[in-house]
């Protein structure tokens, strides 16, 4: 899914907080000067969840199989991008569901699962189990707001 709005560099000065709001809101916003673009701006959930594919990618690290992904180990990390380099890796190696990660994250299942449609991020086969406790989590987060 590619949601991108072009806008000039002098309309990035006369309008940031439209522009910051758009990309938080999952658009990227590419700045452009002259016709030709310069920067690409995006949502730091995002930026975090796209430097951990390129990690995950380029350094094939260690995955403890078996044992899914604590809480505290990913509080043991030593910042943001660790902890999203941590989960996203567990992820991809199907050792942890898409609602464990994205509770790991602290962001709701349905939040990470839009981030990672619109980041071409492939959606893991659930087992049973990983289906059913996505479910729950979904419908723990659609309680408070029916």
């Amino acid at each position: 899914m590619d949601v991108m709005y072009h806008s000039a560099k002098t309309d990035l000065a006369r309008n940031t907080r439209k522009i910051i709001r758009m990309a938080q809101r999952g658009q990227t916003v590419v700045i452009e000067n002259h016709g030709q673009a310069e920067v690409a701006i995006i949502d730091i959930s995002d930026y975090y969840i796209l430097r951990a594919l390129a990690h995950y990618h380029a350094y094939h690290p260690a995955i403890e199989t078996g044992n899914g992904l604590s809480d505290a180990t990913v509080a043991a990390q030593s910042s943001f991008q660790e902890q999203h380099n941590l989960v996203v890796a567990y992820y991809l190696a199907n050792e942890i569901s898409l609602s464990r990660a994205a509770e790991l994250l602290d962001l709701t299942w349905l939040d990470l699962r839009t981030r990672f449609l619109r980041l071409d991020v492939p959606l893991q086969a659930a087992s049973v189990a990983d289906a059913q406790a996505d479910a729950d989590s979904l419908a723990n987060w659609l309680e408070p707001h029916q």
